[in-house]
């Protein structure tokens, strides 16, 4: 089968290969129909990130995956034809987070992801995985499934600010989403869902495709920080850049017992010149949280499955708004090329 592989660590090491088939004993085999390309597949295609399976040269990428079951092993709840998505951790066997099932908080860092750490991804023509690591679509979700990995991090945000502030009397009224990415947007159509009033604000244009997904799905748009009104405090901010400046800048908009979430990783090496004081006597006095939050676990994708269903039902078309591109298997690498107008490049991998 033909699979986009990579040679970890090696810069642009992307081609397309013939691999064997998947071992599917015992496990659903399906047909990778859609993947999402997203700033960890540009990482990993630089070098700067990415582990082949043990004993193996390359790693096949791929995980932000909508499939469709080819075949299923006896017993199996799902069928051929189901429209599936594969959960991209995989815990160790020696931590009690992943002993509880929750992979997502592993204390280990032994987990594997699927495309991503010792884990052969979806991007074949072929895949499989064992069932408790699928999740299933319903059909009106249509190629909005391939957002189903991406949203599953905005709804382990949602989820974690939730437990967190349970601390304290929280009722959250106004929110606001850093950035106008995939990840921003998606935060924004779960946060207005549950019926706060959401406010993106990225440094794109008001006129921009971004500005106007995001009004689509109900929420305002503020372009910079100068968009947004003197003295506005909001209850939640997911900060979704992963452009660390930002993160000091964003908690001063906090209002008191509010709680930031930061979902963007930050690379390489920054300073800046920051009043700390001032910083530190704004989470003490007004009881603020600030939290990190990283990949996701089941839950998380079902609550995203969940989002994406309503958003069918609510903004019929909506994510035509959000997957800008589609390329083939040999276009991968035009895909991590940013171009003014892309959100969302996902590869279609039966496209020639």
């Amino acid at each position: 089968m033909r699979a986009g592989v990579v040679t970890p660590g090696v810069k642009d090491s992307y081609r397309v290969l013939e691999m064997p088939a998947p071992e599917a004993e015992g496990k659903v085999l399906f047909r990778p129909d859609l993947i999402g390309i997203c700033g960890t597949d540009q990482e990993i295609v630089a070098g700067l990130y990415g582990e082949a399976p043990p004993g193996e040269d390359v790693l096949i990428l791929g995980h932000e995956v909508l499939g469709t079951v080819l075949e299923v092993p006896a017993g199996s709840r799902l069928k051929a034809g189901d429209r599936v998505v594969p959960i991209v951790r995989r815990p160790c066997d020696h931590c009690h987070p992943c002993a509880l099932g929750q992979w997502d908080q592993c204390q280990s860092g032994d987990y594997t992801e699927r495309g991503i750490k010792g884990r052969h991804g979806s991007l074949s023509e072929r895949a499989a995985a064992s069932e408790p690591f699928l999740v299933r679509i319903a059909a009106e979700v249509g190629d909005s499934g391939v957002l189903v990995e991406p949203g599953s991090v905005v709804a382990k945000a949602w989820r974690q600010a939730t437990l967190a502030q349970r601390r304290l009397p929280w009722v959250p009224r106004r929110a606001l989403v850093t950035g106008a990415g995939p990840i921003g947007l998606l935060a924004a159509l779960l946060l207005t869902q549950q019926g706060l009033a959401v406010t993106v604000m990225d440094q794109v244009s008001a006129q921009s495709g971004r500005a106007e997904a995001a009004r689509a799905l109900g929420a305002a748009y503020a372009e910079g920080s100068a968009g947004l009104a003197k003295g506005t405090a909001f209850d939640l901010v997911i900060e979704a850049t992963g452009f660390s400046p930002l993160v000091f800048e964003a908690a001063a908009w906090l209002a008191p017992g509010g709680a930031m979430v930061l979902t963007g990783v930050t690379g390489g090496h920054r300073e800046v010149e920051e009043d700390t004081n001032q910083f530190n006597q704004r989470m003490v006095l007004q009881n603020q949280l600030m939290v990190g939050s990283v990949n996701a676990g089941r839950e998380d994708y079902e609550s995203a499955v969940a989002m994406l269903e309503r958003a069918a039902k609510d903004h019929p078309g909506w994510s035509q708004a959000l997957i800008t591109r589609r390329v083939s298997l040999a276009e991968f690498p035009d895909g991590l090329l940013h171009q003014p107008d892309d959100i969302k490049v996902v590869v279609s991998v039966g496209s020639a």
